[in-house]
């Protein structure tokens, strides 16, 4: 109830100035984690350790241990401002970015638009974020406080990198391959983002040729940075139809791919504008995506798109997916949704 009264506020605002808002008020509650847990109804990390029914939801793909398999979906927490406050606020991992070689500024407002009829987000950012550098000087800063501390090092970070904007097609590997030597020493898996609707050209990179030459050349960049063994993942587009979809994963499998996210936004326009489509909008689609890749790959899959309930976050995980995110069902249900999401997870594994 009370959350209601508040969305109703918040939604005669803006969009991206309460998404910028929300992130200015988690970080200055950041260094008081029981107000944040307190807002989002997530057990303590004391408690979450304890309980055998918590325990349960513990979860290891990629050679990586989560505590629940819940994450925050890439484009919420572009530039690494959330990683202090993200376990307070439910999530097991979250995916930073996505993040270019060079900072920039995306495109023109507006470009996070509701559409709450729908339960759906139209967006057209644009790959807006700070670079390379200042987001991997921020994990750097983040994992550097953990070790000193001494603290549980449980939060699990993807970093989802993509090209500049100007950067060519076929030079696109280049970028790619930079942002991957930023972040191999930090990330605990890295996405390659080719599916995004809001840089022109760049889903012309989803066919084989083009994939393999930038796999492979974010492979090598972590191999140099003595980081061979980082799990690789590709984030694909929910238009890919199943046999495309087939194909590319048959191919990056043999190549060494370590999973995919299914799936990225549904491109399409609003109201004079060409952008992505996220929430009720693109659910069926990533969930065909996460059904047909299921058949063709026993690779990690991580399920993103339109998950809107618990209930659905439970049915992903029953169609194969290895782990969930969430983005737009979070903004329309409301800062407890990551915890009902996991309390409902607990009580289907009892």
């Amino acid at each position: 109830m009370v959350w209601n009264w508040i969305k109703a506020w918040l939604f005669k605002k803006d969009a991206e100035w309460v998404h910028h808002s929300t992130l200015k008020l988690v970080k200055l509650f950041a260094c008081l984690p029981f107000i944040l847990r307190w807002v989002s109804g997530t057990p303590s990390q004391k408690k979450f350790s304890s309980e055998t029914s918590l325990n349960a939801l513990k979860t290891n793909c990629m050679n990586l241990d989560f505590q629940h398999p819940l994450g925050l979906a890439a484009g919420f927490d572009k530039n690494a401002e959330l990683l202090d406050s993200a376990q307070s606020l439910g999530f097991a991992f979250i995916e930073v970015g996505t993040v270019t070689p060079r900072p920039q500024p995306g495109n023109e407002r507006p470009r996070l638009i509701r559409v709450s009829q729908n339960l759906a987000l139209f967006n057209r950012m644009g790959f807006n974020n700070d670079g390379a550098d200042v987001v991997a000087e921020r994990i750097k800063k983040f994992r550097t406080k953990i070790a000193l501390k001494n603290l549980p090092n449980t939060l699990k970070i993807g970093v989802n990198i993509g090209k500049n904007k100007d950067t060519t097609a076929q030079l696109a590997a280049q970028d790619y391959a930079m942002c991957a030597e930023k972040f191999a020493k930090l990330a605990d898996y890295l996405v390659v983002n080719v599916s995004s609707p809001n840089t022109p050209g760049l889903r012309d990179l989803q066919n084989i040729k083009s994939l393999e030459e930038i796999f492979k050349a974010v492979k090598e960049a972590t191999i140099r940075q003595d980081c061979s063994k980082l799990p690789i993942l590709l984030k694909l587009a929910p238009e890919i139809d199943p046999e495309q979809l087939k194909d590319l994963i048959e191919a990056a499998d043999s190549w060494g791919v370590d999973g995919y996210v299914l799936t990225n936004t549904w491109g399409g326009k609003h109201k004079g504008f060409t952008g992505g489509w996220s929430g009720q909008p693109v659910a069926e689609y990533s969930l065909n995506s996460l059904r047909y890749a299921r058949t063709a790959t026993q690779k990690t899959i991580i399920n993103v798109g339109g998950i809107l309930t618990p209930d659905e976050a439970q049915a992903r995980l029953a169609a194969g997916a290895d782990l969930v995110q969430i983005y737009t069902g979070w903004i329309y249900a409301g800062p407890r949704f990551p915890s009902d999401i996991v309390r409902f997870l607990t009580q289907s594994k009892s």
